[in-house]
């Protein structure tokens, strides 16, 4: 992944097979910060990476399979 990436918002859905589906509770501007991430009511510090390279793909594949 590129450290070049369009500024993503707070609110954005996410998902984690473990924790289930959640979102982000602050925006991300850039690939090297943490940001704030809510599953079931418990607040995560999680890298920016993983959440671009894993969270918000996995998001899309659990959308995608729910119909």
């Amino acid at each position: 992944m590129s450290d070049e990436f369009k500024v993503i918002p707070p609110s954005t859905k996410v998902y984690c097979p473990t924790r289930g589906e959640g979102w982000t509770l602050t925006g991300i501007t850039g690939i090297h910060e943490n940001t704030s991430v809510m599953f079931g009511g418990v607040r995560y510090t999680i890298p920016a990476k993983q959440i671009i390279d894993e969270l918000l793909p996995a998001y899309q594949q659990y959308q995608a399979t729910k119909g």
